[in-house]
């Protein structure tokens, strides 16, 4: 399983101003999120918007590792052939796939 290339640790979503959010990454760095348009013309969308973005991306990383453990529960799942209803729902999502679309840069 490919492991996870970027800044590891946990990613806080820092308040911000009306225009902008930032996520503070455990090195420091910052990931912002502004609600200028792309040629700094206006601002567009909504302030409650641009949080729940930042609020789902600085809790990327917890919920990769949550990924990679329900992949190895139904890894050792499918090896105990313990198969069940949820099990063969499970089975149908494809963790993997996700996983290292999340983790191999292109």
């Amino acid at each position: 399983m490919s492991e996870f290339k970027g800044t590891k640790g946990k990613w806080e979503y820092s308040g911000g101003d009306n225009s902008s959010i930032d996520i503070v990454l455990p090195n420091n760095t910052t990931i912002s999120i502004d609600r200028y348009d792309r040629y700094g013309c206006g601002l567009v969308g909504q302030r409650e918007e641009m949080e729940a973005n930042a609020l789902l991306i600085s809790k990327a990383p917890e919920m990769l590792e949550m990924l990679k453990s329900i992949d190895s529960a139904l890894d050792e799942l499918w090896q105990k052939d313990d198969k069940n209803v949820l099990f063969d729902y499970l089975s149908g999502i494809d963790t993997k796939q996700l996983i290292k679309e999340a983790t191999e840069l292109k």
